[in-house]
């Protein structure tokens, strides 16, 4: 089976999630892997907006010293 680019993204994401010790960056990276997942299965400017404020929020976690995902 192929993946899409976006299916790809969602697999690495779910991948960094899974491995955060940090509880407020798998908090955020669980909410962009959520974005994600709605966007892939019903496209629209809302879930666009959506992924893009979930990936803000990880920067900003990140930002504040979380663990970096690996």
């Amino acid at each position: 089976m192929r993946h899409s680019g976006g299916e790809r993204v969602l697999d690495e994401l779910k991948l960094h999630r899974d491995s955060a010790t940090d509880a407020d960056l798998r908090s955020a990276l669980t909410w962009l892997c959520n974005a994600q997942t709605r966007l892939l299965s019903s496209p629209s400017t809302a879930h666009s907006r959506e992924v893009l404020l979930a990936s803000y929020e990880v920067n900003r976690v990140l930002a504040t010293g979380a663990d970096t995902p690996r």
